[in-house]
């Protein structure tokens, strides 16, 4: 019989890494080297290298400044918040949608990017009857949605071309589906941080929303209204941005807590 040399399954390379992750994770503002080091038990060597593959897959970042601080990556935690449950989302946020959607008497609606798309995940209509079309777990057109342009305007080239390069369907006389067309949309969403759509998904139909920038994160969330183009054309476009970025704060803050308790 051969013997095979089995490495113990709590010194597995990839066990490494978690632990790499975990105390880093820990740290709350961030760990230097030996201090992961020491805490996972490895050589000081072993630990730098661990780091720098983390550090190139996003998993993890540092601070440029002397200590070198390591601390969660963008990417890691965006899959955090991605694997946030749907229904605890729409829970946290749901007070503030109900205030929305009473102010400007229209539905109100949370989006967010899961994989290459963008998902309702939780909706508020006013008190005085349901408006609107969007319901949770709807997926919202990349070209069309104001909801999917406020958010996808701020993704990575490499997730946008991914996103562009499918067929892009042509819903209504003004629905835009020239590549150039909808990346030109996302800059200019870019410029003046809001998003529209005008009769672009359905003729009669507009939504105006906004990006939901969190710390260390970045875009992946969006908060929007949309009716009849007759309802939202009595007011300007400028009182629901204005309305719209008030409640981004208080989102930003009702999405870190549900993805702190998991």
């Amino acid at each position: 019989m051969t013997k095979t040399s089995a490495q113990p399954a709590d010194d597995s390379p990839l066990e490494r890494y978690f632990k790499v992750l975990e105390s880093v994770a820990i740290s709350g503002e961030g760990a230097i080297v030996t201090e992961i080091a020491t805490n996972c038990q490895l050589p000081l060597g072993t630990a730098h290298r661990l780091l720098q593959n983390l550090l190139r897959t996003g998993l993890l970042t540092n601070k440029e400044g002397r200590r070198k601080d390591y601390q969660l990556g963008e990417r890691l935690l965006r899959l955090l918040h991605a694997g946030t449950d749907s229904a605890r989302l729409a829970i946290a946020v749901q007070p503030i949608l109900d205030q929305l959607a009473n102010q400007f008497d229209e539905t109100c609606y949370l989006a967010r990017l899961v994989g290459h798309q963008v998902v309702s995940v939780a909706w508020a209509a006013p008190n005085g009857g349901l408006r609107g079309h969007v319901v949770p777990g709807h997926i919202l057109a990349p070209h069309v949605a104001a909801s999917a342009k406020a958010i996808l305007a701020f993704q990575s080239d490499v997730l946008i071309d991914r996103i562009l390069s499918e067929p892009l369907p042509q819903l209504t006389p003004e629905t835009k589906v020239a590549r150039g067309d909808v990346e030109r949309d996302y800059a200019q969403v870019r410029d003046n941080q809001f998003a529209t759509c005008w009769n672009e998904m359905e003729v009669g139909f507009g939504a105006i929303a906004v990006p939901i920038p969190i710390p260390d994160i970045g875009v992946i969330y969006s908060v929007g209204t949309a009716g009849f183009t007759e309802r939202l054309s009595r007011r300007p476009v400028a009182d629901f941005v204005g309305q719209l970025q008030k409640a981004v704060e208080p989102l930003v803050r009702a999405l870190r807590e549900p993805s702190a308790q998991r």
